[in-house]
């Protein structure tokens, strides 16, 4: 039978199996990761694990809330500067979507087909799953703000929310990094931002 933990006891446990899942997932991947992994990290026994989780996938999704989270602070900081400079924040706004999954592998993964069909086998009954498997769905919300500034061109934010959707997943393939060529990759990439700053985004001189 699992040890009964005390309330405080059982925010620190929880606390501590999403702070090392997050990094046994980051390094090993999910299907790689078991259950024995993360309670040794964590210094429980195996069956208290059930105490807080179903399975290791729904430990999964309460790591990625977590990644995400921090992801849309550091995303709000960046956009302090949108009215003042539309177009300099606009593409750091890019620069950091594309950056993001190769420095946090949780989104990176989450990202990726096999993790996603993975994660729809083992919790496909699971209520919050559809919603994490909506990669950017804040996009839209964001560019129909921006239309209503008069900061992004007034097209349908759906398309333009593709448009960003295909330049932030591009660089997550390695068969169509090195189709493209590693080597001229980020010269490729930085020329595809200016090209969507250009076009989305409203100038002085378009006003």
């Amino acid at each position: 039978m699992p040890k009964a933990f005390s309330i405080e006891e059982k925010k620190i446990i929880k606390n501590n199996l999403i702070e090392k899942g997050a990094e046994l997932f980051g390094t090993y991947g999910l299907k790689k990761t078991n259950v024995e992994d993360i309670t040794n990290a964590v210094g429980i026994a195996k069956g208290s694990f059930y105490s807080f989780y179903n399975s290791k996938e729904e430990l999964f999704l309460d790591v990625l809330t977590q990644a995400e989270e921090k992801m849309i602070k550091k995303i709000m900081q960046i956009l302090k500067k949108m009215k003042k400079d539309p177009r300099g924040t606009f593409k750091d706004f890019l620069h950091f979507h594309i950056q993001a999954p190769k420095e946090n592998p949780i989104i990176q993964q989450i990202a990726n087909k096999n993790t996603r069909e993975y994660l729809v086998r083992k919790l496909h009954n699971n209520p919050k799953l559809k919603q994490k498997l909506q990669t950017y769905e804040y996009i839209p919300q964001f560019i129909e703000m921006w239309q209503k500034q008069g900061l992004i061109i007034n097209r349908d934010p759906e398309i333009l929310a593709g448009i960003l959707k295909s330049i932030f997943t591009i660089g997550l393939d390695n068969e169509i990094i090195e189709y493209i060529g590693r080597e001229k990759f980020p010269e490729i990439i930085e020329n595809l931002i200016n090209i969507i700053v250009e076009y989305m985004v409203i100038s002085d001189s378009d006003k």
